[in-house]
């Protein structure tokens, strides 16, 4: 059951969110399990983000490369999709950036 979740931040940060989920959805409609676990699970996201291994273990490759996606776009839509700034905002290349964004298909070709 979801929680209600008192949004600290403003409007064009919940914009951000809104869009970021849309985009990693991809299609159909947007589900709870779909949120971001800040939202989701405002008292779990305050330890080590996404860190909760289920007793049958998890796919670490697969949860690392869905963090990686998450960052990166919540990087991409906070900088309105200019590369660079994206790079900035994760102390990163832009080079590099490209790259994980290629590796990863998070463009639009």
């Amino acid at each position: 059951m979801l929680q209600s979740y008192h949004w600290p931040g403003n409007v064009r940060e919940l914009e951000n969110t809104v869009e970021r989920i849309a985009i990693l959805k991809g299609n159909g409609m947007i589900m709870p399990e779909d949120l971001p676990e800040r939202i989701a699970r405002p008292s779990l996201s305050r330890s080590v983000p996404g860190i909760n291994i289920p007793d049958d273990g998890i796919d670490f490759d697969a949860m690392v490369e869905a963090f990686e996606k998450q960052l990166l776009m919540q990087a991409l839509v906070k900088s309105g999709g200019v590369k660079s700034k994206a790079a900035n905002l994760l102390h990163m290349n832009r080079t590099t950036l490209v790259e994980k964004v290629k590796k990863l298909r998070l463009e639009n070709d």
